[in-house]
């Protein structure tokens, strides 16, 4: 039961799997009569339903499955447990899933829901009861699910749903806004949708309800190294100074940049020290290094010029002080994982200027 071969499975399979593994995965506990599709009361039916004995005492578990194990599925079994529950209050309800996110298993654990998934994670909390397994194959398809909710191209719904004022939107809306096909953007919606960042309206329209946890989840897994980047020493003596020859060189040429880092912080919520000056260029790198005198370097770098890892990056731009910043969520998931003090840099960003629309 702990491995992720053959994922994701029927709920009929996931229900055997898992009911035929938990005395292996639980060993504790003695599972008599599981029995399969239970009837409970008029209109109510749970996929399983087995005794637990332990210390002498026997514990009643009713099991709802649900074939994906996202945040929106497991909402909709929750309800389904808690009518159990109504009718069969000394019952203990348990979701079963090929594999649930963190963030379905933080759900369950909050709404008081045992679970057990097929990687090996398992949750059981009743009388003087505990379980709680964390298996290392879900941290895999965790992050296999997150680099394709949080790749290049995604990465620009994400931004303009943060962005936005809070008002629901739509598929045909965000494409033009992304500048990508309907069909790509619904794919990303869907997988926002499935890990609760979004609701759909009986009109189909979209609406982001947890912000902050979307923007705080891309920036734990982005870094901007994902845009090739290369290093230069100017002789100007200040960060300052450089942001303002950057700034005017690159208006001069008419080249398209935008200052990032530390450097972009510095002019929208100055809170850290820093030396060095990072900006993505779209292109015209070796006009702007020749008009500059930079000189490029293998280390004691102190301007950073990143090719930007997609268009997208310039979505949201603005002139600060003279000078153009990337949007405040680019900014942020920037700075999040720098080394230089970025974690620290980001959080007084997210105080002084992130304004998030929907529910945090």
């Amino acid at each position: 039961m702990s491995s992720s071969e053959g994922l994701p499975v029927t709920e009929a399979e996931t229900a055997r799997r898992i009911l035929e593994g938990i005395p292996r995965v639980i060993p504790s506990l003695q599972f008599e009569g599981i029995r399969r599709e239970v009837t409970l009361g008029p209109g109510l039916k749970v996929d399983a339903v087995a005794n637990a004995k332990v210390g002498g005492k026997i514990q009643e578990l009713v099991f709802e499955v649900k074939s994906l194990g996202e945040p929106r599925m497991v909402e909709l079994a929750i309800m389904q447990l808690r009518r159990v529950v109504r009718i069969r209050p000394r019952a203990y309800p348990v979701l079963l899933a090929p594999y649930l996110s963190a963030r379905s298993r933080e759900i369950c654990k909050t709404e008081g829901v045992g679970y057990v998934d097929l990687v090996g994670d398992a949750y059981l909390q009743f009388g003087s009861v505990l379980v709680d397994i964390v298996g290392s194959e879900g941290r895999t398809l965790e992050k296999r699910s997150l680099r394709t909710l949080f790749s290049p191209k995604a990465t620009r719904v994400l931004r303009t749903l943060l962005q936005q004022s809070g008002q629901p939107t739509t598929i045909t809306k965000l494409a033009k806004e992304c500048r990508m096909s309907p069909a790509g953007v619904y794919l990303v919606v869907d997988l926002l949708d499935m890990k609760g960042f979004v609701t759909r309206g009986k009109d189909r329209k979209v609406l982001l309800v947890e912000p902050n946890r979307l923007l705080r989840d891309w920036a734990k897994n982005w870094t901007w190294e994902k845009s090739p980047m290369s290093y230069y020493f100017s002789f100007d003596k200040t960060a300052d100074r450089i942001i303002a020859r950057v700034s005017e060189t690159a208006q001069r040429l008419g080249l398209e940049y935008a200052l990032t880092g530390m450097a972009g912080a510095s002019l929208v919520a100055p809170f850290v020290r820093y030396a060095d000056v990072s900006f993505y260029l779209r292109s015209g790198k070796e006009q702007l290094v020749r008009e500059m005198d930079l000189r490029p370097v293998s280390s004691g770098a102190n301007v950073v010029i990143l090719d930007p890892y997609d268009e997208g990056v310039f979505a949201g731009a603005r002139e600060v002080r003279g000078s153009r910043v990337v949007s405040d969520v680019q900014l942020f998931v920037d700075l999040y994982n720098n080394p230089a003090r970025g974690r620290e840099q980001a959080e007084a960003l997210f105080e002084k200027a992130i304004k998030l629309p929907g529910i945090s």
